[in-house]
C-alpha cells in the first residue's frame, strides 16, 4: 500500500511540474502580448484529493516476532515449567519408592533436592529450542519430548527382575541381589554389594539358571540372634553366594527346609510356560494375519528391566505438555506480525467477481504534497 500511494504522489508531482510548465509558457505569451499582459496567467491548485482504490486480497499471513521482551517472557516460562515439573516428577518417584518393595532400599530421602535441579536443568535445556522453532509447534514440542525421553534413564535407578530374582539399586550406587517370592515381594538377600548393574545381572543370571535346573545345593544353615536372620551358604559349580533372610519370615521351619522349599517354588515359576490369554479375555481382537506366538517352555533366566519409574516420569511430563503448548502459544500469538499480499492489476481485477472486490477510501489535503494554495501571492507578473 505504501508503494501504492508513494506512487500517486509522485505522480500529482509530476502533473504539477508539467501544469507549472505550461503556466510558464503562458505566461511569456501573456508577456509579449499588449492587451494579454493585463490578465492574471491561468493556474490549477488543489486543495484537497480524494482517492479510490479497488483491490483484492491474496494472501494473509501472520508470524510471531521473536523481540526481546517475548524471549525473555518465553525463557522465564519455560525455566517456571521445567522447575515445576521436576518438582512434580521427584514427587511422583519418592511416592512409588515408599510403596515398591524393589526400590525401598533408596530410602525415603531419595530422590535428593539435587536430583531435581539437576533433571530441571535438563528439562529446560530440552525445550529451550521450541521458543525459537519455527513452524507446527505441537510438532517441536513432540520433538522435545522424544529428545528428552533418551536423557531421562539416566536420572532413574532401574531394578531388573526375572521370577525367581531381582536386581535392587542401593542408594550408594551399588546393586544388590534378592530372591523374590511368590507375590513379587523379596524374601532373601545375596549379602554381596555389587558396584555394578552388570556385574549384579551376570551373578543373577547364574542363580537363575541354577535354580530352574536346580542345581543349586544349600551347604549350610544358621541363626544370628542378634541380626535376627537366617543365613545359608550356597554352592552352584563353583560359586558360593552367602543369602539372609529375616527370622520371622522363616518362622519355626528349619531353616535349610525353608530355604529348600523357596528355591524348589522359584525353579516352578522359572520353568512355567508363558501363557498367551486368549482375544476375548483382554477384548482386543488380534490384527488380520498377525502370528499368535507360541507359549515359551524355556526358563526365564534373563533379568528384565523394571520400567516403573519410567512410566511415572512419562505420565507426568505428557500431562504438563498440554501446559507448555498453552502458554508458548499465548506468548507468540501476542507478539504476532500480519502481512497482507494485495491484488491493485485492474486486468486482474476484472476476472473476480464482486463480492471477492474490496474499495479503500482516502484524501489527501494539500498539505500532503507538494502543490499549494497561491491565491494569495502575487503573480510573477
Amino acid at each position: 500500500m505504501n508503494q501504492i500511494i508513494a506512487s500517486l504522489l509522485s505522480d500529482i508531482n509530476e502533473a504539477k511540474s508539467k501544469a507549472d510548465e505550461s503556466s510558464r509558457n503562458l505566461a511569456q505569451l501573456y508577456a509579449a502580448d499588449e492587451i494579454l499582459r493585463y490578465f492574471p496567467v491561468p493556474k490549477i491548485g488543489i486543495q484537497n484529493l480524494e482517492v479510490e482504490i479497488k483491490y483484492a486480497i491474496e494472501s494473509v499471513e501472520e508470524k510471531p516476532v521473536q523481540s526481546s521482551q517475548s524471549q525473555q517472557r518465553l525463557t522465564a516460562f519455560i525455566q517456571t515449567f521445567s522447575n515445576d515439573t521436576a518438582k512434580e516428577i521427584r514427587a511422583g518417584i519418592r511416592k512409588a519408592i515408599q510403596e515398591n518393595e524393589l526400590y525401598k532400599s533408596l530410602g525415603t530421602a531419595y530422590p535428593p533436592e539435587a536430583w531435581e535441579k539437576s533433571l530441571s536443568q535438563s528439562i529446560e535445556d530440552g525445550f529451550m529450542g521450541i521458543s525459537r522453532a519455527s513452524g507446527d509447534l505441537q510438532k517441536a514440542i513432540k520433538t522435545s519430548f522424544e529428545s528428552f525421553g533418551k536423557v531421562l534413564p539416566q536420572f532413574l535407578p532401574v531394578a531388573y527382575k526375572s521370577e525367581s530374582l531381582a536386581a535392587i539399586p542401593k542408594v550408594s550406587g551399588e546393586y544388590q541381589l534378592v530372591g523374590l517370592a511368590k507375590d513379587g515381594t523379596p524374601e532373601f538377600t545375596v549379602s554381596k554389594l555389587y558396584t555394578s548393574e552388570k556385574e549384579a545381572l551376570i551373578d543373577a543370571k547364574i542363580l537363575n539358571t541354577s535354580i530352574s535346573t536346580k542345581k543349586l545345593e544349600i551347604v549350610e544353615t544358621r541363626k544370628d540372634t542378634v541380626a535376627k536372620v537366617d543365613l545359608a551358604r550356597i554352592k552352584t559349580g563353583n560359586q558360593e553366594f552367602m543369602i539372609e533372610m529375616d527370622s520371622q519370615k522363616v518362622g519355626a521351619v528349619q531353616p535349610k527346609a525353608f530355604f529348600e522349599r523357596s528355591f524348589s517354588e522359584k525353579s516352578t515359576a522359572l520353568n512355567t510356560p508363558i501363557r498367551i490369554a486368549p482375544s476375548w479375555l483382554s477384548g482386543r481382537i488380534p490384527t488380520v494375519g498377525t502370528p499368535t506366538p507360541p507359549s515359551s517352555s524355556q526358563p526365564s533366566v534373563e533379568l528384565k528391566e523394571d520400567d516403573a519409574l519410567k512410566v511415572i516420569s512419562e505420565t507426568i511430563m505428557k500431562k504438563r505438555l498440554a501446559d507448555l503448548e498453552f502458554g508458548i502459544s499465548k506468548i507468540l500469538n501476542e507478539n504476532k506480525a500480519t502481512t497482507i499480499q494485495v491484488m491493485v492489476e485492474s486486468e486482474k481485477l476484472k476476472q473476480l467477481k464482486p463480492e471477492n472486490l474490496a474499495t479503500i477510501k482516502f484524501s489527501l489535503s494539500a498539505q500532503d504534497f507538494t502543490m499549494m494554495a497561491d491565491e494569495s501571492k502575487k503573480s510573477i507578473l
